[in-house]
């Protein structure tokens, strides 16, 4: 027994220390609080920074007097078809001057076209400021092709377009 009594004491002595270690241990959240608020007002001031993606439709003011006539040869109609086929006309249908198919994301494109379009009339007027395009969606155009007519409208910076009403199936 003479063996076992030092172990004990020991044993005891070093499980007092141990428990008597504790330390209350603190945890102040306020910096964390105020990291979190300051992340908040980051990201609330930098999306409302952020530049609108959508693109900007000039509608005319409605005034019912006012009618503008563009010369037929500055006058071009798009009629959306599926898979970006794109069917113009320019003219009218009872006159005429030009029909064929552009594409949105093949050859012919209707970027060239429209470019080659606006040449023409700048050398027949002498400005494009008459430059017409009347866009016609169809029941088998989605909404993406007719975004992307639009699209073209900005890029090629044609001021005076026209959306029209659905085109029936025929």
């Amino acid at each position: 027994m003479d063996y076992v009594s030092p172990f004990i004491s020991f044993k005891t002595k070093a499980m007092h220390t141990i428990e008597t270690d504790h330390r209350n241990i603190r945890i102040d959240f306020a910096p964390m609080v105020d990291l979190g608020f300051l992340l908040i007002t980051f990201f609330v001031f930098t999306t409302s920074l952020m530049e609108q993606k959508a693109f900007e439709l000039k509608v005319p003011e409605d005034d019912s007097n006012t009618t503008v006539q563009s010369p037929l040869s500055a006058t071009i109609t798009l009629t959306l078809q599926e898979n970006g086929a794109v069917d113009y006309l320019e003219g009218s249908n009872e006159h005429i001057l030009a029909k064929g198919t552009a594409y949105l994301y093949g050859n012919p494109s209707l970027r060239d076209h429209l470019i080659n379009k606006r040449q023409r009339i700048i050398q027949q007027l002498g400005s494009d400021s008459q430059y017409t395009v009347l866009i016609q969606p169809t029941a088998q155009s989605n909404y993406k092709e007719l975004i992307d007519v639009l699209d073209e409208m900005t890029i090629t910076a044609i001021s005076k377009y026209v959306l029209m009403e659905e085109k029936p199936r025929q």
